[in-house]
């Protein structure tokens, strides 16, 4: 499930709003953005996601890689790269994982919104997640009512 055209354009706004650079990617396994966008920058590297795919990417089972997941996390996650996932709707977030999502995720919600700090990864990558949560390498962005351009569906 994938945003609107004037929801991406939101978005990409009002993260230009914070005088930062935005690439534009239809990649699900962010691990390979990092090393193209580490070839053209040694400024910090940057990826703002919805949560659908912060699950998709722990669900993820990167049979290119000899590693599988793990390989692919430490390829994510080199060279000063953070994840910064933006909230969700309890029910977007629920119908964008339909499709893909295997495993037992859990999550609270507040006034039907989910965020990072909301989710429950099944055990073992529960530890994983909250090891990436203490550290910053996964940040989670909170929704603010006047701020509607991380509001609906991620890709």
């Amino acid at each position: 499930m994938f945003p609107e055209i004037p929801d991406v354009l939101q978005r990409i706004d009002a993260l230009c709003a914070h005088r930062g650079d935005v690439l534009l990617v239809c990649e699900r396994e962010l691990y390979t953005m990092t090393d193209f966008a580490n070839r053209y920058t040694k400024e910090p590297v940057r990826f703002v996601v919805g949560l659908s795919l912060v699950i998709r990417a722990f669900e993820d089972r990167y049979s290119k890689l000899d590693g599988r997941f793990l390989a692919a996390l430490s390829r994510l996650f080199a060279q000063n790269v953070r994840i910064y996932a933006y909230p969700m709707t309890a029910l977007d977030l629920w119908e964008s994982i339909q499709g893909f999502s295997t495993l037992d995720w859990g999550w609270s919600e507040t006034n039907g919104w989910v965020s990072a700090h909301q989710l429950r990864p099944p055990a073992p990558l529960g530890h994983l997640y909250a090891y990436l949560l203490a550290s910053n390498f996964l940040v989670p962005t909170e929704r603010r009512e006047k701020d509607r351009a991380f509001a609906g569906t991620s890709p």
